[in-house]
Formats: structure tokens, sequence, C-alpha cells
């Protein structure tokens, strides 16, 4: 349970609870004697109701709650495209709210406050949309904790008693479902009850003396706390690593363990710079720390969970014994597929569940745990279900570089022969795209066949407008840009179609999830890749998510390629700004590069070739010999300063060998044929009335020459086109350079 709900505690979550009080809470489970609920593997809701609009209202995070939640309206628009997942939160909301408008006004205000003021933390549980465990009805579940009364402003929870409240919508819970008979839903408080206890004292026998074997070893006793046990299991690390005063040391326990206003510099305080690091790697490491410390009590915990869950019989599901064994196919299939895929990851995290799990026979109930208080805390049992769910969710989903195992299966079973149509959606930023990029959209390609499509969906922002991104050091690009360079890459490619995020979508993932939704172009019968590589566990992330919004009778199919090479758009952009033509086109596609002009135009650096960069010299020479023969014939008009004829031809010089200034353009540009206002390097400035019309020298010292070709009148001098070129042919002849 997440969200507004928060996280529900196993007892070795809680840092405060002591050994005598985890014995306390084994006895009474082992009599019979803890009272709670079973815990259910749906969608979780916080639901209420707005007096003041006659609506219902909902919530999945904090954010929801300070805009005053969710109305019928907006959890359409949330769920909207979703296939089965939208029927299920609009149909159970739909209930919910038609039930309460039934009760009294005066009964709304009590449960609900006059404006959503209190939340009720439920389950969503519908066939349609199962999880680990399938259910038999489509139940909004009122669970019997999480309710709280949240500060609007803050979406905190007041500390305020509604135990009042949640009372009387337990008594109306029953008009309630008689106003709805006709729908199809069920809203019911989840059922307390006992859980069953065991036969014999063996179990609990055995499991305070595991108990307290693990105190003993850590040196502390039953009047210690779970904080305390990770303290003194952690200490010997970082005694053996580092050598801290009391003071340091007890602040990067506190830092570890997560306590309020203890910041790094706190701990490393007074520390030289060795020290400073070696406790940086160790704050770093915290988490890891942390849970192989407390591992001894988790697993105790997990067993004589397992042990007092045994049989457990959910109230939701009709025949437990058969969805048990159903479970246990599942994942006998998972941990086949696991094992035969010769994934040493994929193993590893096998290994590690089954260490908890044992061996499929081991799963004994259709019920995902127990959930109960002691002492005003809300604790859960959940024996193997965390297991179960672990194995399930690599096989289907993978984890990290591990893809989902479950494609191999289709692959095998003739699910993608089955498809009657293959399409691949690849979502990206791609700004710039890269040769890395079109080798995976060229896979899909060949994937999907000739009668499939791979659609790119392109990001609708600029890199500029990305995280991380330094104008300093980068170049921009525009979806536009990408779109242009995807079909130059594309163009032999005829099954593959580009496209920018339209622009009601924020991201082009959420334009992909819409795709398959409802309103999208997708029908019953495709097969759907989502279109991603192994990199960053991006597969992992978007799969699940695309299926969730899938209509009925879509395949998502997951398919990552694995790159050849790890290429990032970001070091285009650099090379782009600093000019390095010959990295920017190591980032195309050989099968792009015959097109590489066309490329560079496209990112804004044509003219720019490493082929025509001996052309380029030649055109600036020639320019400069133009210049210089114009400038000799109007000597006798502009300047007699031999002396700073030479000036400006050194420096001209230096700006050649040099390449572009800033600001200014690059010198492939011609030099204009006539001079600026302002004279060029040791020249000086022309009188306004010499020039008719002004211009920049183009000379990268500022915007290029704009100007009209004239025939300018200096002394009445008239320019000879003719004599200057006569002159060029000569000096070229003369230099070789023709």
């Amino acid at each position: 349970m997440g969200g507004v709900a928060g996280h529900m505690s196993h007892i070795y979550e809680n840092p405060g609870l002591t050994f005598t009080k985890i014995k306390e809470i084994f006895t009474a489970a082992s009599a019979g004697e803890l009272e709670g609920t079973e815990k259910t593997d749906g969608q979780n809701l916080f639901i209420s109701y707005s007096v003041k609009d006659g609506e219902a209202r909902a919530a999945r995070n904090k954010g929801n709650i300070k805009t005053g939640g969710l109305s019928p309206a907006g959890i359409a628009k949330k769920f909207a495209g979703r296939g089965a997942l939208e029927k299920t939160f609009n149909e159970s909301f739909q209930a919910f709210e038609k039930a309460v408008r039934s009760l009294p006004q005066e009964e709304q205000i009590e449960i609900f406050g006059p404006d959503a003021n209190i939340y009720y933390n439920a389950e969503i549980q519908d066939p349609r949309t199962a999880n680990v465990i399938n259910y038999d009805t489509k139940t909004l579940n009122i669970h019997d904790v999480g309710h709280a009364e949240f500060d609007r402003e803050s979406g905190t929870i007041k500390d305020v008693d509604i135990s009042k409240n949640a009372a009387t919508l337990d008594a109306a819970l029953e008009k309630m479902q008689q106003s709805i008979e006709d729908n199809e839903y069920n809203i019911q408080k989840n059922a307390i009850r006992n859980l069953e206890g065991l036969g014999d004292d063996t179990e609990l026998t055995k499991t305070i003396s595991r108990i307290e074997q693990a105190t003993q070893a850590a040196g502390i006793s039953d009047n210690h706390t779970i904080a305390d046990y990770l303290v003194a299991r952690i200490v010997p690390f970082i005694e053996a690593n580092v050598d801290l005063p009391e003071d340091n040391k007890k602040l990067l326990l506190q830092r570890m363990l997560g306590v309020k206003g203890v910041t790094f510099n706190h701990v490393v305080k007074g520390l030289d710079k060795e020290k400073k690091e070696i406790v940086r790697a160790i704050v770093k490491s915290s988490k890891k720390l942390l849970k192989d410390a407390i591992a001894p009590i988790e697993d105790i915990v997990h067993d004589f969970s397992v042990e007092m869950l045994k049989g457990l019989q959910s109230a939701f599901i009709l025949d437990n014994p058969k969805e048990v064994s159903r479970i246990r196919q599942e994942v006998s299939k998972a941990i086949d597929a696991i094992e035969a895929s010769g994934s040493e990851e994929a193993i590893a995290i096998l290994n590690q569940q089954m260490r908890k799990l044992k061996g499929v026979e081991n799963i004994s109930t259709a019920a995902e745990g127990f959930v109960f208080d002691y002492d005003g805390q809300t604790y859960k049992f959940t024996g193997n279900f965390a297991p179960i769910n672990q194995i399930l969710g690599l096989f289907r989903y993978g984890r990290g570089s591990v893809p989902p195992l479950s494609l191999a299966e289709q692959e095998e079973g003739g699910t993608l022969e089955r498809c009657e149509r293959k399409i691949a959606l690849v979502p990206g930023a791609f700004k710039p795209p890269h040769r890395g990029h079109y080798d995976m959209v060229k896979h899909y390609s060949e994937e999907v066949g000739s009668d499939g499509k791979v659609i790119v969906i392109i990001s609708p922002i600029k890199a500029s407008e990305r995280r991380g991104f330094n104008p300093e050091t980068q170049a921009d690009f525009t979806p536009q840009q990408s779109l242009d360079l995807w079909g130059i890459y594309t163009k032999n490619l005829p099954n593959v179609e580009t496209i920018i995020t339209p622009s009601q979508y924020k991201t082009p993932v959420e334009a992909a999830y819409k795709f398959v939704g409802p309103q999208g172009a997708v029908k019953a019968g495709d097969c759907v890749f989502m279109g991603s590589s192994t990199k960053g566990g991006d597969d992992k992330r978007f799969r699940a998510g695309l299926q969730k919004h899938a209509i009925e009778g879509v395949e998502v199919i997951s398919l990552p390629v694995e790159p050849k090479e790890d290429l990032h758009a970001k070091d285009i952009r650099i090379a782009a700004k600093e000019g390095d033509i010959e990295k920017v086109l190591s980032f195309v596609p050989d099968d792009a590069m015959e097109k590489k002009e066309e490329i560079l135009k496209v990112l804004g650096l044509s003219g720019t070739l490493p082929e025509n960069k001996k052309k380029s010299r030649r055109d600036d020479l020639l320019s400069y010999i133009r210049g210089l023969v114009e400038e000799v014939l109007d000597e006798r008009d502009y300047q007699k300063d031999s002396e700073r004829i030479k000036s400006y031809m050194k420096d001209w010089h230096k700006m050649l060998g040099s390449g572009p200034q800033k600001p200014g353009s690059p010198y492939t540009k011609k030099r204009p044929s006539k001079r600026a206002k302002s004279g060029p390097v040791g020249f000086s400035a022309l009188e306004e009335d010499d020039l008719e019309e002004t211009s920049s020298m183009g000379l990268g010292m500022g915007a290029g020459y704009s100007g009209t070709k004239k025939k300018n009148n200096f002394n009445g001098l008239i320019r000879e086109d003719e004599l200057v070129e006569k002159i060029l042919d000569y000096l070229l002849k003369k230099m070789g350079a023709k």
C-alpha cells in the first residue's frame, strides 16, 4: 500500500518495537488472539464525498488531496485509455457516488465532513485488473484502518480522532449497498476476523528460540528495540572501515537510520578528507547495509508469518483451493523459465526469493496477508506473497537489464504468429537521434515485417527544455529537426512512421499509452511491441503501463533491444556546440552517411564538412585576394599608410587560421565586395557620405554582410570588376592555386 495510505509495516520495520513486544505478538498470534482483516491484492484508492458539491472525491496522492480530490470527471480523465483499469476505477467510483447520494445530507456530513474533509482507505478488487490473485467479485473494499482527516493546504494527516465518523460509515454501508443493488459492484467493509491460531506451541517455541539466538549474537536483550539491533549489527562494520570519534559515529548511525535533521555535514564535521570519503561511501551504502543487518529478523518473521497464514481463506474468492493451485502453476512456470534463461542476474534474483519461498508447495493461501493492530501500530503478515510477487514480476516484466522472460513462452506458444498485425511503438526524446536509435528502429522494422508498422514518437520539447541542459556547452535541437533527421534515416524503411508527440499529450510515452487505448489506432488481435533498449531499465518501466492501457484483445509484447554501443545524444549536442563536425558525423547511421550534407544542414552545421575544409580555406584565400586587390585599387582614395595595411593583412590571416570567432558567422561566407561604414582592422572609419548603404564586414566581427551589391563611386573612380578578375587570375597562377 502506498500513495496517500503510506507504507504498511512489517514487524521488523518498526525501529521502536522491542523484542519483548515481538514475542508478545507471536504468542498472541499463535493462540489465535490477533484480530484484524484480510490484506487484499487490488487497486488502492482513498475515497470521500463533497457534500458542498454533491460529488464523490478520490485521492491517490497528496497532490490530489491539496486540490480537493479527484471528481468522477477527474478519475475518468486520469485513467482514460487504460483499458480494463479505466473501467475498474470509473465503475467502482460511480457505484460509490450513487451509494453515498442515497444517504441523508446530515449523515453524509457526519461521515465525510462538509467538503471531502475525511478520506477512507479502500481497495478496488476487480477480476479484470488482477495482479497476483484472481478475485471472483467486483468489490470496493473499505479497509478497517488508514482513514484520516487531511489538511488540504499541506496534504498531511490532521491529528484528529475520526473513529466516530468511521463508525457512522460502517453503520450506513448496508443501506448504501441496497441503493445500488442493480450495480455489479459491491461496496463493503473489510470484515474483522481473528487469525486462526496454531495447533500447538511447536512453531512458536522454535520462533522465540530463533529470536533469542539473534539478539544474543548481537549482544542485546529483549528490552532492546529493532533500532538497537540494527546499531549493534552495523557498528562493527563501521569500526572495521574507519576510526571515528564517538560523536561522529553516533551521528553517522543516526544518518543511516534516517533520523530527521541529521545531515552529512553534521556527520563529517571535524574529519579529514580521507575519513570523509569513507563515511560518504558508508552513507551511500546505508540501504544495503540496513537490509543485510535486519535480514536474520526478517527471515524469522517471514517464516512465522507463513505458518500463521497457512490455509487462510480469502473472503473474496469462491474456490480458494482452486486459486491456490492456479498460483502454484503460475509460479512453477515462471521458475522454470527463469532457470532456463541462462541469465545470471535473473537466476540470482530467483535464488534470493526461493530462500524465502523454499518451494511452490509452500504456497498455501490465496490471501495476500493479514493486517492487525498492536499497541496502536498497524502491522501486516504477508507470508509467501512477497516472494511470489517478486518471481512473477521478474517473469512478466523483467528487472534491471533482465528482459521479461514471458516473451520466450509467447514465441514458443505461437503468440507472435497469431498476431493479426504487429506494431512497434518507439517513444523517446531524440534530440537528436543517433545511430543507436536507428539500429533499434531498424530492428523493429524487420521484426514487424512489411505488413506491420513502426511508429517513432518524438518528444514535443526542445533539448534546451530538458533537465540538465547547459546552453554554454550544448547546442539546442528542436522536435522538427529530430523529425527531419528521422525522415533521412528511415527513407529506405517504408514501414516506419515518425511523428512529433501530439500537442494534447505531455510526453511520447503518454502518446504511446493513448495509441493502444480505446481512442487509439489498435484493434483486438494486434500485437504491440514496446520499443525500448535494455539500457536503464526502460523496458521494465514502460511495458507494464502499456499493457494496462491497452484495450481488450491487444497483446503487449516486450522485445527490448540490446545496445551495440553506449551512445548519448548529449555528446552530439556538445560536439555540435564545439563545431566538431567529424565527431557529429560519427553518430550518424552508416545507412545514412551518403546524406551527410543534408544531415548537417538539418543540424544547422551545413558547409562545414571535413572534406570541404581545404576548399573552404581556398575560398577564404580567394576572398582575401579579391579584397586585397580592391583595397589596392582604392588605396589612393582611402589610405596611404602601409603599416596599417600590413596590420589588416596580419589580423585577417590570423582569423583565417583560427576559424570562426564569437560573435559572427563562419568564414565560408564570401567576403563582401565593398567595405562597411566602420572600416576593418587597420583602417579608419569611412565618412558617412562615402557609402550609399551600410553593412557589417562579415569577418567574424559582426552579424555578416547583408547589403545589396551596388556600384560604389569613390572620388569618381568606377571599380572595374573585369580588371579585378584579371588580376586575381594572374595571382592565382603565380601561387599555383589554379
